[in-house]
């Protein structure tokens, strides 16, 4: 089955974008990275790898659903999102899409939770975090161990019934959202993060529930 990999990109340093490409590039099939408006150019090249740009900042969830249509559009048997900033670990993608090739899930949520340990920082994983799972299951209805995770893998067959409507970062509510609305077989796999920096905070989730008020969740 071909798997291909959707990163979503915004002035992200090319040096480390070009090392997150070049470990990927041995666990897909293909890599499609979308540029979300950069002010800057990325003059990589990597092989079976290809550069999509929104001439304007459109937001996360708009750029991986370019980036999904276009995998999609080429042959794409299993989408799977991928940040660009260091945080994953290409060596967890067969764990992620395991559950896929054994037909026993068509939408699998990484987790950084279940037995591989990641350094997150303190506020996070005791404040930030809980708080954000249950505001996530109030709104999508699905209990994860994990939310706002950007890695995450689904059979290429029910993208039509994953199709993003949130541009934001409330795209990582919409999906499970999603699944739970459309009766999706789910599963979770084990992934770790590597940190190199605090990340989206409080602010960043206050914006995340203002776009879901003001979005078609809350209208469905």
């Amino acid at each position: 089955m071909k798997t291909t990999a959707i990163i979503p990109v915004l002035n992200e340093n090319p040096d480390k974008l070009e090392s997150v490409l070049t470990q990927l590039k041995d666990y897909v099939d293909e890599i499609i990275v979308v540029d979300d408006g950069s002010d800057i150019e990325y003059n990589i090249s990597i092989p079976n790898c290809h550069f999509l740009k929104h001439k304007i900042n459109r937001g996360q969830g708009a750029a991986l659903q370019t980036g999904t249509d276009y995998a999609i559009r080429h042959g794409a048997d299993i989408t799977l999102h991928f940040d660009g900033d260091g945080q994953h670990r290409a060596q967890d993608i067969p764990d992620l899409i395991k559950p896929i090739l054994d037909n026993q899930a068509d939408y699998v949520f990484g987790s950084r939770f279940l037995g591989k340990k990641s350094n997150l920082p303190w506020t996070k994983e005791h404040i930030i975090l809980p708080v954000s799972k249950v505001i996530n299951r109030l709104f999508s209805g699905l209990k994860l161990t994990d939310v706002h995770n950007g890695i995450r893998a689904f059979r290429s067959s029910i993208a039509d019934q994953v199709y993003l409507s949130q541009d934001g970062m409330a795209h990582a509510t919409e999906y499970p959202y999603l699944v739970k609305k459309n009766n999706i077989k789910y599963a979770e796999a084990p992934v770790k993060f590597i940190y190199h920096g605090y990340g989206q905070g409080i602010g960043g989730g206050i914006k995340i529930l203002k776009e879901l008020f003001t979005g078609k969740i809350i209208k469905d």
